[in-house]
């Protein structure tokens, strides 16, 4: 059972005001084999929680510890005042307990309590440190190999500035005679005689993706990665208003990352799943790079499910 040490205790009283959103981000340990925790993701998830991932310092590949939910602590019971967040991951042959409280400097100070469950004679060990926010968002997979020649990066991926976006091949149209048309019972969205989308029997639907053309002025469907999830845009740009009766799912572009999942690939979000692409692992990695290129925060639906329409909106 996992006891608390000193660390938790003796940052009490001095920590400045923080919020939950405070601890957002992508967080690296800045000291080379620092026995144990390498890199951790805190990404929103609904309310007042958060999600965490963890990596930890394995060999030859660095360990994904996944994704599980981080308790939230204020520093009192009517108190805003976040102290802390606590998560707890549970590794093969450890179980591992991470306390993290803001530090001076914009750091993230961290408590790693580890308790093996192999029933060997390892004793069980508490490590602590303090992490730094990094603007590289995330790994391709859930294990990847570091090799020590590698400086950019895990994977070689460049932990700085903004990845190029991919190229879009887009169908253009024009928005001022685009309407909801029905035909022998069937809903269809047109531009003349050119068919961009169809909603079978659901005018609701069909109106309602009719609507959203004329609200963001879209002239365009365009896909990335090959000819399959189309998306409306207008010109070159992403809007970032919500148009209502469209059901958006938000995320942090900064946190988004692709993992494998099922044998599928998925772009999430902590624990929001974004898209997701089957074994179209190209079709994936592009539509990362469109989110990340585009500071894109949400992925909006007239009719999820079977969605007649698909955008994106940026932050």
């Amino acid at each position: 059972m996992f006891k608390w040490g000193f660390f938790a205790l003796a940052l009490m009283g001095g920590a400045a005001q923080a919020e939950a959103t405070d601890f957002l981000g992508n967080w690296d340990n800045p000291i080379p084999n620092a026995g144990g925790l390498t890199h951790v993701v805190i990404s929103p998830n609904g309310g007042d929680r958060v999600g965490v991932r963890a990596y930890g310092d394995c060999h030859p590949n660095e360990c994904n510890w996944g994704l599980t939910e981080g308790k939230v602590y204020t520093a009192g019971p009517k108190s805003n005042d976040v102290e802390a967040v606590v998560a707890t991951f549970h590794y093969g042959f450890a179980h591992h307990r991470i306390t993290f409280r803001k530090a001076p400097g914009a750091g993230l100070a961290y408590e790693l309590m580890t308790e093996f469950a192999d029933g060997s004679d390892k004793r069980d060990f508490v490590v602590t440190g303090v992490l730094k926010a990094s603007s590289w968002a995330g790994p391709l997979s859930q294990n990847w190999e570091r090799p020590a020649e590698l400086r950019t990066g895990w994977g070689g991926g460049a932990r700085e500035g903004i990845p190029p976006g991919p190229a879009e091949n887009c169908l253009p149209f024009d928005t001022a005679r685009t309407r909801a048309v029905e035909a022998g019972g069937n809903w269809k969205i047109m531009d003349g005689s050119q068919t961009l989308a169809e909603a079978g029997n659901d005018e609701q639907s069909a109106r309602l993706a009719e609507a959203a053309i004329h609200h963001y002025r879209f002239d365009r469907r365009c896909t990335v990665g090959g000819p399959w999830k189309t998306y409306w845009k207008r010109g070159n740009s992403f809007s970032s208003d919500k148009m209502g009766g469209t059901e958006c799912v938000s995320f942090n572009p900064t946190t988004a990352h692709l993992v494998r999942v099922g044998g599928g690939w998925k772009v999430v979000d902590g624990v929001t799943w974004i898209a997701a692409f089957g074994d179209n692992r190209p079709k994936a990695e592009a539509t990362l790079a469109l989110i990340r290129a585009n500071d894109l925060s949400a992925e909006c639906f007239v009719r999820p499910g079977d969605p007649v329409m698909v955008y994106w909106l940026a932050r």
